[in-house]
C-alpha cells in the first residue's frame, strides 16, 4: 500500500535578487533554469504519484520568491497539479513586483493564503537585510492581495537589527499591525553558514546580540498578544482561524513531501532531501540520468519522539504529559521557574520558557 501524502511543500528557487541572509537554494532569474525547474517539477510530480497516495490538504510554495516568475511561467506553475484542490495553499511573496495581476492570478488558481516578506519597515533596516522594496510596496502588495480576495494574510518580520531596540521594534510592530495581517511571523535574524551575513559577523563587521533578541521576543509577544494575535508557535502570531495549517501539520509530526530543488521531504519513517543544484535536479527526474535525492536515512523511534518534543515544545499545543512518564519532577521544575505550565494533561511553555525551548527539550529527551 503506498503511503498516503496530504502535506506538501514545493521549492521555487527564483529571486530577483539574494538577500544576505538566507540560506535557502535560490539563484537569480534566468529563463532557461525556470524552464527547466518546470520541466523537472512535473516530472517529479508524476513520479511521486506512482510512489505516494497524494491527496494534497496543504499545500505551501516557497522559496526562492515563487511570484518572481512572469505571468505565464507562474501559470505553468500552477496548472502542475491539482494545488486548488487543497483546503489551505500558501505562497510566498516578496512587496517589490507583487503586483494586482499576479495576486489575481494567485487567487483565481485557488491560493488561499498570501505569506509576504516584508521582514521591515524602516529604511535602514532594509537596507541592511538587502530587500529592493520599500514600506510603501508593503501596503500596495498588502492591498493587492486584498482586492483579488486571498483570504488569509500573512506578513514576515525580522527583529534584532542592527541599531534595532525595544521602541525602533514596536514601531516595526505597529505599522505591520495598522495593515490589519491576519498572521504575522516575527523572527530573530540567525547568522546561516555559508551567508554574506555570517562572512560580516567573520570579519567583525556586526555580531548577533542574544540578551537583545530576548528582550525583543518577550516584547514581540506582549505587544502582539495585546493585540489579539495569539502566539501559535514561537515566532508565529495568528488571529483566530488564521494559523498557517500546513506548517502546524508539519510541527505535529505528520508526514510532508518537498518537491522542486532542495526541497526536504518526510514520509513514512524516511527522511530526504532534493538536489539542490536545479538543472541536476531537472536532469535527475526527467531522464532519470543520476541520483534524484540526497541524505536519505531511515528514522529511528528516538530521533522521532526527539523531534517531536523539540517541535512540540515550540507550539501553543504542547506536549501531552502521557509521552513524558519519567520526567515528572522536571516538569514541575520548570513550572516553578515560570518556564512553562501544566493544563488538561498537556505541558506547554510560557513566553520565557520559549527563550529557552532548546535547553528543555534537552532535559525532556
Amino acid at each position: 500500500m503506498k503511503p498516503v501524502v496530504e502535506n506538501l511543500y514545493v521549492h521555487v528557487p527564483f529571486c530577483t535578487h539574494l538577500c544576505p541572509y538566507c540560506d535557502f537554494p535560490k539563484e537569480r532569474l534566468a529563463g532557461n533554469r525556470m524552464r527547466d525547474f518546470l520541466a523537472g517539477l512535473r516530472a517529479e510530480w508524476s513520479a511521486a504519484c506512482e510512489e505516494f497516495d497524494l491527496q494534497p490538504r496543504h499545500v505551501f510554495f516557497g522559496g526562492g520568491t515563487p511570484t518572481a516568475l512572469s505571468p505565464a511561467l507562474m501559470e505553468q506553475l500552477l496548472a502542475v497539479a491539482p494545488w486548488g484542490e487543497a483546503e489551505e495553499w500558501s505562497v510566498e511573496a516578496n512587496p517589490d513586483g507583487f503586483s494586482e495581476n499576479k495576486a489575481r492570478q494567485l487567487a483565481e488558481a485557488g491560493v488561499t493564503r498570501l505569506s509576504l516578506g516584508a521582514q521591515a519597515f524602516r529604511p535602514q533596516d532594509l537596507a541592511w537585510l538587502g530587500r529592493k522594496h520599500d514600506r510603501a510596496d508593503i501596503r500596495q502588495a498588502v492591498q493587492s492581495a486584498r482586492i483579488a480576495g486571498i483570504r488569509s494574510l500573512n506578513l514576515d518580520l525580522i527583529y534584532g537589527l542592527p541599531d534595532q531596540g525595544p521602541s525602533e521594534w514596536q514601531e516595526t510592530m505597529a505599522e505591520a499591525c495598522a495593515l490589519q495581517p491576519d498572521s504575522i511571523s516575527a523572527y530573530a535574524i540567525t547568522p546561516e553558514e555559508g551567508t554574506e551575513l555570517a562572512q560580516r559577523i567573520a570579519r567583525g563587521e556586526w555580531s548577533p546580540d542574544e540578551d537583545r533578541e530576548a528582550v525583543l521576543f518577550l516584547l514581540t509577544c506582549r505587544f502582539l498578544e495585546a493585540r489579539d494575535y495569539a502566539s501559535y508557535e514561537v515566532s508565529n502570531f495568528s488571529r483566530p482561524g488564521h494559523e498557517c495549517r500546513h506548517h502546524q501539520s508539519v510541527w505535529a509530526g505528520e508526514d510532508y513531501l518537498g518537491l522542486g530543488p532542495g526541497a526536504v521531504s518526510t514520509v513514512a519513517g524516511r527522511r530526504w532531501r532534493n538536489l539542490r543544484d536545479t538543472g541536476s535536479y531537472a536532469q535527475s527526474w526527467l531522464l532519470g540520468s543520476g541520483p534524484r535525492r540526497q541524505e536519505e536515512e531511515e528514522r529511528e523511534p528516538s530521533q522521532i519522539r526527539t523531534e517531536r518534543i523539540l517541535l512540540g515544545l515550540r507550539t501553543r499545543a504542547g506536549l501531552a504529559e502521557q509521552g513524558l512518564p519519567d520526567r515528572e519532577e522536571w516538569l514541575e521544575t520548570l513550572v516553578r521557574k515560570g518556564w512553562a505550565r501544566r493544563e488538561n494533561g498537556r505541558f506547554h511553555l510560557t513566553a520565557r520558557g520559549r527563550l529557552r525551548a532548546d535547553e528543555v527539550a534537552a532535559i525532556l529527551t
